[in-house]
């Protein structure tokens, strides 16, 4: 038998309420026309069976809409992502700027190269994979800040952040003036 497809998944939940609607409406009249106890407990009972049935089916239909939905919702948009050559060099030029100046805002001046060679690393692997400019820019910089252990506010004002010095001094970090910020 051929796997139903989510359509017709729907059309046999659909279906599957309305048998499930009619029968608890015909043991409802059957039940509030009993008169004898018994009689009444047991199609009690078979009422709340038949009607937690119906429960779960809608539940169930409801779920597989909101899937859908979900799914729509999350899928690729019509545009392509960029990918060229152009796309690749201006997002790793763009990554490098944003997350160099959180570097030089957060780390002491004597570890911020190591860190930089640390990004360089990510980067690398980043761009061996497929997607390297697939997500925004502003997600993207978040998350190498945070695989780095900076902080989150860092990578959120990353735009509003200096640059960080052309030519670190490679001797007393007090020879230039200090980056980092009191928060």
């Amino acid at each position: 038998m051929p796997e139903p497809t989510p359509d017709r998944d729907e059309e046999m939940l659909a279906r599957l309420a309305e048998f499930d609607l009619a029968a608890a409406e015909r043991v409802h009249g059957r039940l509030m026309a009993a008169e004898e106890a018994s009689e009444i407990a047991e199609l009690g009972r078979t009422y709340q069976r038949i009607a937690r049935s119906l429960r779960q089916t809608l539940a169930l239909k409801a779920k597989l809409k909101r899937e859908r939905e979900a799914a729509a919702k999350d899928a690729p948009k019509s545009a392509p992502t960029p990918s060229g050559g152009v796309a690749v060099a201006r997002r790793l030029r763009e990554v490098r700027q944003a997350v160099t100046r959180v570097i030089w805002n957060e780390v002491e001046r004597e570890d911020a190269p190591f860190c930089e060679e640390s990004l360089e690393e990510l980067i690398a692997d980043e761009m061996r994979g497929d997607g390297f400019c697939a997500e925004p820019l502003d997600d993207h910089v978040a998350r190498l800040c945070l695989m780095l252990d900076l902080s989150t506010q860092g990578a959120e004002r990353w735009r509003d952040l200096p640059d960080p010095p052309d030519d670190p001094p490679d001797g007393d970090p007090a020879e230039a003036p200090d980056r980092r910020s009191s928060a």
